[in-house]
């Protein structure tokens, strides 16, 4: 999200939040009206994966099985960069940015794991994916996005600003998004359809220190990273998903090129040594979870310290798996749930304000709530739990508590990014004032466990 810093010699972004401004954005949010998304025609193909997955189920002993497919979604240079300032547009390409995708599929049931290096995707955008895929099993398809700080706006909050302070339009360009979401699909349908048995293993390794920091809470940097790993009978790589939980900021605030930011050397260096597709999905990072290196460095002492985040992340892939310190998950008890949530709106809030000035794609209310999504993947002693939106690592913990798994992963910024999620504790917390601003109220730690309780079915 849009971020302010707590560090000497850091810039401070600033949204409206009260007095003149705040009455400048309802004048202007008057004349405005939502934009509008496009109706979809039916595909010209119809739905292969909906054949796919008749045909799967039809099968009187299924083999479970993987697939995996990339899709680069770079846009040219000129386009705006989401974060770290208003209207800031992109000078050139450093490399790209994809969407990744890792299909695991049980027979009975199937999930396909969607990676986008973008800031974030409405759950409004997300929904026209899987509209593009199929016409009944949408909630097989989890999309979430690194929460990438040097890819274009797919969200509308860093377009055209007076003074640099208060945003009047939208950063989305309606066009790219049709684009992206129409390639989006197609890799979805890819993955599924080029699957092959397979077997899933789990791990996990701890990222050395120094690498990320926390702004907040200094003493509560965590370190650990866990992944899946995908191979066929042979043993030979079909897809991997790393999950840590750090902003895709190592660019920092004065960059101008477009990049997939450390998951991209993540991806270059473990597509290279292990075959197949990389994935990375973000864990709570919110408030503030970032890369220890600093704004006001020099562009090259940015780059490198990318490589040396994102190789660190692949190094230990690429350890752990060569070593085979691995957990065989049994993919014959993959289960997939999911449950919405109606969410309340702080008034006054990013999210108030970003869809009183239009800026944000259009989404119904229902009766004044904001609706969101959460799933839950269990695959043997594997737990995924998505949020829509940036949890703190407190928060984080106690949602993986609740999920009472030898192997419990907690995926953030997934079908939707509605700002920080923070803990009860951290609402009272002066050092959280930023984030409660960036925060849809105090009522998200409720919220969140109530929705982790459905799915767990507890109530």
């Amino acid at each position: 999200m849009l971020k302010e810093r707590s560090h000497t010699g850091s810039m401070r972004r600033a949204w409206p939040r009260a007095g003149a401004w705040l009455f400048a954005a309802l004048a202007l949010a008057a004349c405005a009206a939502p934009p509008r998304l496009p109706p979809l025609p039916p595909p010209a193909a119809g739905y292969p994966f909906d054949l796919f997955r008749a045909r799967r189920l039809a099968e009187k002993e299924p083999q479970f099985i993987a697939g995996t497919a990339r899709v680069r979604l770079t846009p040219p240079a000129g386009v705006r960069i989401a974060g770290h300032g208003f209207n800031k547009h992109a000078r050139a390409v450093l490399d790209d940015i994809w969407a990744r995708v890792l299909y695991l599929d049980s027979g009975r049931e199937a999930v396909a794991l969607v990676s986008l290096d973008l800031i974030g995707l409405s759950l409004s955008r997300v929904e026209r994916i899987r509209q593009r895929v199929t016409k009944d099993q949408s909630a097989t398809i989890l999309i979430g996005c690194t929460h990438n700080h040097a890819g274009p706006d797919t969200l509308g909050l860093w377009g055209p600003a007076i003074l640099y302070l208060l945003p009047v339009r939208s950063g989305i360009d309606p066009a790219y998004l049709e684009w992206l979401e129409e390639r989006v699909a197609r890799a979805v349908v890819r993955a599924a359809l080029g699957a092959r048995p397979a077997r899933l293993y789990a791990g996990e390794f701890l990222v050395p220190e120094g690498l990320i920091r926390n702004l907040r809470e200094a003493e509560d940097v965590p370190r650990q990273a866990r992944f899946l790993w995908a191979a066929d009978w042979d043993e030979r790589t079909i897809g991997s998903l790393v999950v840590f939980g750090a902003h895709a900021e190592s660019l920092q605030d004065n960059n101008r090129l477009l990049s997939a930011d450390f998951p991209g050397v993540l991806y270059r260096e473990a597509d290279a040594a292990l075959g197949g597709v990389t994935l990375f999905l973000s864990g709570p990072a919110g408030g503030m979870i970032e890369p220890a290196n600093e704004p006001e460095d020099p562009e090259p002492a940015r780059l490198a310290f990318r490589e040396k985040l994102g190789g660190a992340l692949a190094h230990l892939l690429i350890e752990e798996v060569f070593s085979r310190r691995l957990r065989e998950i049994p993919g014959a008890a993959l289960q997939v749930k999911t449950t919405t949530l109606d969410l309340p709106i702080q008034e006054g809030g990013l999210i108030d304000l970003a869809r009183k000035l239009s800026l944000l794609d259009e989404r119904p209310l229902y009766a004044g709530l904001l609706r969101a999504e959460m799933a839950l993947l269990r695959v043997g002693p594997l737990s995924l739990l998505t949020l829509p939106g940036e949890a703190t690592p407190e928060l984080g913990r106690k949602l993986a508590e609740r999920l009472q798994a030898p192997i419990p992963m907690v995926l953030t910024v997934m079908m939707d990014e509605l700002g920080y999620f923070l803990s009860g504790r951290q609402w009272q917390d002066a050092r959280f004032d930023y984030e409660r601003s960036m925060s849809l109220g105090p009522e998200m730690e409720e919220e969140l466990l109530a929705g982790a309780a459905r799915l767990l079915g507890e109530n």
